[in-house]
């Protein structure tokens, strides 16, 4: 089985009727957005999987730890943006209530999808490889979705000129998808590289991301 992260922040709602708290929605995953490994989502290629298995037979879990479901997804279907999914916490299990009291604090605010790939296409062109059909198995809510090597690829178009604060590589984060949690953690443990004019600049950009998001994936484990 595979895992992919492709950041996609869901919303969290709750509502006054005792049976519809712990209810959430968003998407696990979103269309022709590369992952650090240019592997795609094309649009259809859950459209054979979801006809098979229902919503409520992918599992829903914390973290892709099968001994930690925490709930029930109610609607899974694509949508013009990816993977779009409702689900509800059971708050029976205290694993589910403690991943709602973390929902609302915004500590899980992302998903990411365990797969089999049925059917995919390399381009040797663009060495991007599209994934064509693949079958659902999970849906895992996690904390933070970015490893080091997503957070490099997400930044490197940017012009080291552009990033010379930790404003300015927040903002950049945010623009690439990633959560306000997350944007905020890798910058706190990021230092600018000092200014360098000429050639050099992209690199030491690269290597001082590199070094931020070492503590990251550290304390994550991923």
């Amino acid at each position: 089985m595979e895992i992919k992260k492709f950041f996609a922040p869901f919303e969290f709602k709750t509502h006054d009727d005792d049976e519809e708290k712990g209810v959430f929605e968003g998407h696990a995953a979103v269309f022709n957005q590369p992952d650090r490994m240019s592997d795609i989502i094309v649009p259809g290629a859950f459209k054979k999987s979801l006809k098979k298995v229902p919503a409520n037979k992918v599992k829903m879990l914390r973290e892709h730890k099968t001994a930690e479901m925490i709930g029930v997804w109610t609607e899974i279907k694509e949508d013009s943006k990816g993977l779009f999914v409702k689900g509800r916490l059971l708050l029976e299990l205290q694993a589910a209530q403690e991943a709602l009291v973390l929902l609302k604090e915004g500590v899980l605010d992302s998903m990411s999808i365990g797969f089999q790939t049925v059917v995919d296409e390399f381009n040797s062109k663009t060495e991007v490889r599209s994934l064509l059909e693949l079958n659902l198995f999970e849906i895992s809510l996690v904390a933070i979705p970015a490893q080091a090597e997503a957070l490099v690829t997400n930044v490197k178009h940017v012009s080291p000129e552009q990033i010379t604060t930790k404003k300015d590589l927040e903002k950049a984060l945010r623009n690439a998808d990633f959560s306000i949690s997350t944007s905020k953690f890798i910058v706190a443990g990021w230092t600018p590289p000092a200014p360098r004019n000429g050639e050099g600049g992209q690199d030491e950009l690269v290597a001082s991301l590199r070094r931020a998001t070492k503590e990251l994936k550290t304390a994550t484990g991923k």
